[in-house]
């Protein structure tokens, strides 16, 4: 990121230390419970430690990316990019104390256009932000957000980046919002008393300032008084007759005209041609470029016009690849398609036709990169830690640019008129509150309650027989166990009934493996779409696709 970048994420450390505090006490409270009260208080808790904990761990991505291309903002887990041209106000309202959150609001010109063009779940969170704050693109500024660089001056910095593009606006925090105003939220004064001219001219109150161009209002409105009634006559003026005689060119295509006729009623008036008349009148010149006999169509009505053929920017192969030939190599074998296997794994087509020839180029940083190496390998059922190690070493030059990435996602929307931004509660800092009694309160009662009752220790076994080191006691004969890599390629481990690995791999995508193990067979696989048949029954997936996932079968 650049440093004149903006970016806004959660705070991270502040959710981290609320989470691991919550996590404590709800811990506390299931060991030391005296009813079901203490089971409802730590489950709440527990709840609480888990939004905090996964803000914690959201925090890694940014809420919100500016530069000097347009904004990008987050909803829930989508990305929606708005350039400054099709933005038509940027509403700032500044953090005015620690229990007072601010906010940025993003003003598209079209919210419709912008809001057809995200996915259901995007659609939904900018539902619920509308709802909270009257605008669906908002992030707020308060407690639970930290803005690279400070908030002190974030306006500036947004109108540095936005140009003249898109207007940048500060909202004092002193005004009220609910006032009723004018245009551009200056009171329309219907219903003031007029005041007299005299003094130094009145400036009109503002309620919000621009940060490209800001000002302050120190003039104060005059005292009102009485303005001086006017005379019911007019004074009388003498008419006085002036003889205006002209001499001027004739312009246009009037100009050319050898027969020039001077109009009715103009006797006093010259007219004259213009001086290159002859010139532009040259029998050799063959006309004038408006003429009907000196145009020279691109088309006529009827014939067919040849097709503008713009040459499309191909993948740039590298002088020696090493890694794309053999993901094509692992896609040739297994019969997938690029665009098969781009269904396959979400990566645009594109982008993976420049990977089989070594060009990370259009996967917008090393990061992204990796990832994609990731996928494919997974997919494709082959080894990732060569490729990554490869990759490091040949092809990593340099951390993530935003800009790069969000440079061609950036979205489009149409105009639309300034809107007027709604209040809404601060909710971080109502969160905060809320927690702070929870935990104090808690932290009160485990202190004052006095120590649980120690639990009798659990009788012991008798000594008897030490048995076997097969928890299962006499292994069950052995049944035929079939495993198929439904979903993508995938690591597996098989275990039988005495904990012996009886087979331990990779199965490629569409890969089947048939072997024999005692039940109950324990089978681990790093792509939960693996499925599994045990004595011929019915095959059933391992878990979820692209989760690691265990299970253990028996026989029916």
């Amino acid at each position: 990121m650049s440093t004149t970048d903006i970016q806004i994420n959660r705070n991270g450390r502040l959710a981290a230390i609320i989470g691991v505090v919550a996590a404590v006490v709800a811990v506390a409270f299931f060991v030391r419970h005296h009813g079901a009260l203490d089971l409802v208080l730590g489950v709440v808790l527990l709840g609480i430690a888990g939004y905090q904990l996964f803000s914690a761990w959201d925090a890694r991505t940014p809420l919100l990316v500016a530069d000097d291309l347009g904004v990008r903002v987050r909803l829930g887990r989508v990305w929606q990019g708005i350039p400054w041209k099709e933005l038509d106000e940027v509403e700032h309202l500044p953090r005015r104390s620690w229990w007072r959150d601010g906010r940025l609001v993003l003003l598209p010109e079209d919210d419709a256009a912008q809001l057809a063009a995200l996915p259901a779940s995007g659609r939904r969170q900018a539902t619920i932000t509308q709802k909270l704050y009257g605008a669906p693109f908002v992030v707020p500024l308060g407690l639970a957000t930290v803005v690279a660089g400070g908030s002190r001056d974030l306006s500036s910095r947004l109108a540095d980046l936005a140009g003249e593009d898109t207007t940048i606006v500060e909202i004092d925090p002193e005004i009220d919002p609910e006032i009723d105003t004018g245009v551009d939220g200056v009171d329309s004064g219907v219903g003031d008393e007029s005041w007299s001219d005299e003094g130094p001219e009145p400036t009109r109150p503002i309620a919000r300032e621009s940060a490209r161009d800001p000002f302050t209002d120190t003039a104060e409105r005059p005292l009102l008084s009485a303005s001086p009634t006017p005379t019911p006559l007019r004074e009388p003026t003498v008419a006085v007759r002036s003889e205006v005689t002209r001499d001027f060119s004739t312009m246009g295509a009037n100009a050319l005209k050898l027969d020039q006729v001077d109009p009715v009623g103009s006797d006093d008036e010259t007219h004259t041609g213009l001086p290159e008349a002859d010139e532009l009148r040259r029998p050799s010149f063959g006309g004038l470029p408006g003429e009907a006999d000196g145009v020279t169509p691109i088309a006529r009505p009827g014939e067919p016009v040849e097709p503008l053929v713009i040459e499309d920017l191909g993948p740039t192969p590298a002088p020696e690849p090493v890694i794309g030939p053999e993901l094509a190599a692992a896609r040739t074998r297994i019969g997938l398609t690029v665009d098969q296997l781009a269904d396959r794994t979400r990566i645009r087509p594109h982008v993976i036709e420049a990977i089989e020839v070594d060009d990370f180029g259009p996967c917008g940083g090393d990061f992204y990169a990796r990832g994609h190496l990731r996928t494919l390998a997974r997919v494709l059922g082959v080894d990732a830690a060569p490729l990554l190690e490869h990759y490091s070493a040949s092809y990593a030059d340099a951390p993530i640019d935003a800009r790069r990435v969000f440079e061609a996602e950036l979205a489009t929307g149409a105009g639309g008129p300034i809107r007027r931004m709604k209040g809404g509660p601060n909710w971080s800092v109502l969160a905060a509150a809320v927690m702070a009694i929870v935990l104090a309160w808690s932290v009160a009662r485990l202190v004052l309650d006095g120590s649980a009752t120690t639990p009798p220790p659990a009788p012991s076994l008798g000594s008897g027989s030490a048995g076997t080191g097969n928890p299962y006691g006499k292994l069950a004969p052995a049944v035929p166990v079939t495993i198929t890599a439904a979903g993508g390629g995938t690591e597996v481990v098989v275990r039988d009934a005495g904990g012996d690995v009886v087979f331990s791999g990779s199965l490629a995508f569409g890969e089947s493996k048939t072997l024999r193990a005692s039940p109950p067979v324990r089978i681990q696989a790093s792509d939960g779409s693996a499925t599994v048949a045990v004595d011929g029954g019915k095959a059933a997936a391992v878990g979820k696709t692209g989760e690691a996932a265990q299970q253990t079968y028996t026989v029916n």
